[in-house]
């Protein structure tokens, strides 16, 4: 499997230093993030479970 460039602070996440390739789509998904995450309308506890089980879905280890 090719790897892709990470860019950035090794302080960030590699999901967000592979997008940092493309500054462009980093500020708008960082910006839907923080519109989502930021938000009242869900309670913090439901978002972090969705989060969980997206990972799972996905078998991402993080």
């Amino acid at each position: 499997m090719p790897h892709v460039k990470l860019t950035g602070s090794e302080d960030l996440p590699n999901s967000q230093r592979v997008r940092g390739n493309c500054p462009e789509l980093l500020e708008g998904l960082n910006a839907f993030y923080e519109r989502i995450w930021l938000s009242d309308r869900v309670d913090a506890s439901v978002k972090e479970l969705i989060r969980i089980r997206c990972a799972t879905i996905n078998e991402c280890r993080y």
